[in-house]
């Protein structure tokens, strides 16, 4: 009995030293950016993000994020009972999701890639001159990838700039999103 009280004792301790060691912490940030959006042609727009982070440790983070990829804009020709009609479309993503980040710190200075799930929706506006419009959503799961890198301005304050790619957004394209921000520490 008193050899596994010693040996849970031992554990505690080890454990607790361990945690003090890494201790968790978390952060807020918000970045605006340049959206481009592969598959849709368009000129590139500003989307942005707010993002609430979870730092296990150095090197892993967990994120939740509230994402906007813009509002890119097409013009195309339909073709109608054998006539053709000039037609703008749109299509504005923006949703919810999760980041698992793996961060290589390198004194004031951190590098990081990441992989996220998020569920977007999709909202698609289209008008035909002369025969009306008609618009649609979409609501989906898509996939994410990224890198980016941290800059400590304060014990508190990072600037952040970072690229992360959304795959088969409303099953038709991909979405860049190159950005910069300020990340708070806490």
């Amino acid at each position: 009995m008193l050899k596994k009280t010693l040996l849970a004792a031992l554990v505690l301790g080890v454990t607790a030293t361990a945690v003090q060691a890494n201790e968790v912490s978390g952060y807020a940030a918000y970045s605006l950016g340049q959206t481009d959006s592969k598959g849709f042609n368009t000129k590139k727009k500003i989307g942005h993000k707010v993002v609430v982070g979870l730092q296990a440790n150095e090197f892993v983070g967990l994120e939740a994020q509230y994402t906007d990829l813009g509002k890119p804009k097409d013009k195309f020709t339909v073709l109608s009972a054998g006539s053709l009609y000039d037609a703008k479309g749109t299509a504005q993503t923006r949703g919810i999701g999760g980041n698992l980040v793996g961060t290589l710190p390198l004194n004031d200075f951190k590098v990081f890639a990441k992989v996220g799930y998020h569920r977007m929706e999709t909202k698609v506006k289209v008008k035909v001159a002369g025969l009306g419009s008609a618009s649609a959503k979409e609501r989906e799961w898509v996939p994410s990838v990224g890198l980016g890198g941290a800059y400590t301005l304060t014990p508190e304050l990072d600037v952040i700039a970072e690229y992360e790619r959304y795959k088969d957004v409303a099953d038709d394209y991909n979405v860049d999103f190159a950005s910069v921000g300020i990340r708070y520490k806490f």
